[in-house]
């Protein structure tokens, strides 16, 4: 369950963070003018919190 749990936080996090720096655009998804509103009220945590979700991810993922 460790190593599914830290597969999930690696793809999710990382995920997260390609959003967050708009790699990935949330306009296929939903209107542009909802994506930029998430941009403007996630978009510094998420900036933050996707690089730490990876992290713990690959701790959790050694230290098993």
């Amino acid at each position: 369950m460790n190593i599914v749990f830290s597969l999930i936080a690696i793809v999710g996090g990382g995920l997260l963070s390609l959003i967050a720096y708009k790699k990935v655009q949330l306009d296929k998804f939903i209107s542009p003018d909802e994506a930029e509103a998430w941009h403007r009220k996630f978009g510094k945590i998420a900036k933050i919190l996707g690089p730490v979700v990876v992290a713990f991810g690959v701790y959790f993922l050694i230290v098993k």
